[in-house]
């Protein structure tokens, strides 16, 4: 990147820090706020084409124009293509993150990694329409060793790129932060979730706190060094009871650090509950589900309402019934019209939160994507939106009975 070009950069995103942090002012008079939202949002909005001038083709504007019309509609089928993509690198994680699938031991799909020839394969698929990419999912994505190759096809492509990383199996020592500097990844978000080793390791047992940050201080002076204004930096700070009182403690020390602290609600995956390891039902009697819910929701949920999400407010108050949602949502989700998720074998499923291979609804690596795309299963997801499924046409399908976030 030139020095222009770095200059630039950096001075948008001051700007943009500047104006997001006058629009919050609490004491700001409604119309100043309003006149500040305004400029922040048109910052916002040259930062935004700024930095990704070289990946908004007029094909990809144009597809995500189309897109968005339809979700707007909520059609049944949509004739453009997602714009947003996860394509897992691997389902296999070094890590017992506490609220994830994964780390508590639920067996899913097997485990694995993506090849790098199917990865390719299915780029190619995908390439002239999508703009952003994610190459994580279940796993942690540094496992992989192709992944720096992997980053860098999709970015000589043309595709924005992200990873999302808990950094136990990044070695900065040997040539990896400089490896993926290199690579053109735009994006990665370090997952923390607490401000000290005591409340870091509550949700990530047996790691290293400091080890975590100073392969983050390494990776921010590698990236300096080389003079590159990417990857960006946000530290992930996922709020639960048990770290919510460092959440003023972790903004200050992502700034110190460089980084973006981003704070996140907890998807609790009361879904799994009433399974065992293997995912097969438990068949607990109501009354017993309710109990173990309530009991895990107290556990985890933070007490800052802010943070805590309407359904599991109505799990706690005993007034949940996933049926009611078949046809009517509580949130406006945009997956199924804008998004879109490959897992490591091929497999795909409409969302980030689809853990369970009976979810699957094709395989692009035996079909082309576009045929999955529209193919009945997704179809029904998205009628889910505006009309209530039959069974048949509920079974199996993740949609169905999900209030638009997979709780």
């Amino acid at each position: 990147m030139s020095t222009l070009s770095l200059t630039v950069d950096r001075n948008l995103a001051r700007t943009v820090r500047l104006t997001g942090n006058l629009k919050r002012r609490d004491a700001t008079p409604r119309a100043v706020s309003a006149a500040l939202g305004a400029v922040d949002y048109v910052a916002r909005g040259v930062f935004y084409v700024w930095r990704n001038r070289r990946y908004l083709t007029v094909t990809k504007l144009a597809n995500m124009a189309l897109v968005n019309i339809q979700f707007r509609l909520k059609t049944e089928r949509v004739f453009g293509r997602p714009y947003n993509m996860k394509i897992e690198s691997t389902n296999i994680c070094n890590t017992h993150c506490q609220l994830c699938p994964t780390g508590i031991g639920l067996e899913g799909r097997p485990k694995g990694k993506m090849s790098f020839d199917s990865y390719k394969n299915l780029i190619g698929q995908v390439r002239r329409t999508l703009f952003g990419l994610d190459l994580s999912m279940w796993g942690d994505p540094l496992i992989v060793p192709e992944i720096y190759d992997m980053i860098r096809y999709a970015h000589d492509r043309g595709i924005w790129t992200y990873v999302s990383s808990n950094l136990h199996a990044f070695k900065p020592d040997k040539g990896q932060a400089e490896a993926l500097v290199r690579s053109g990844l735009d994006m990665m978000t370090c997952s923390l979730h607490g401000a000290s080793q005591e409340t870091f390791e509550i949700y990530q047992p047996g790691k290293s706190f400091a080890d975590a940050l100073a392969k983050v201080r390494h990776l921010v002076a590698t990236r300096d060094r080389l003079g590159s204004a990417t990857p960006v930096i946000q530290l992930n700070f996922v709020v639960t009871r048990h770290n919510e009182h460092e959440r003023a403690a972790f903004e200050s020390l992502a700034e110190e650090l460089g980084c973006r602290a981003v704070f996140s609600t907890a998807a609790m995956n009361t879904r799994f509950l009433d399974h065992d390891s293997k995912l097969q039902p438990l068949g607990l009697a109501p009354d017993l589900l309710a109990k173990k819910t309530r009991k895990h929701l107290t556990e985890w949920l933070p007490t800052d309402e802010q943070y805590v999400l309407e359904p599991y407010r109505r799990m706690l108050e005993g007034d949940y019934d996933p049926e009611q949602f078949n046809g009517n949502k509580l949130f406006d989700c945009s997956w199924p019209w804008r998004s879109s998720v490959i897992n490591w074998d091929g497999t795909v499923v409409t969302c980030c939160g689809s853990f369970d291979p009976s979810e699957d609804m094709g395989n692009a690596l035996t079909q082309p994507f576009g045929k999955i795309w529209n193919g009945p299963t997704y179809r029904m997801a998205r009628r889910s939106f505006k009309k209530k499924l039959t069974d048949d046409q509920a079974k199996d399908n993740p949609c169905a009975t999900c209030p638009g976030f997979m709780v």
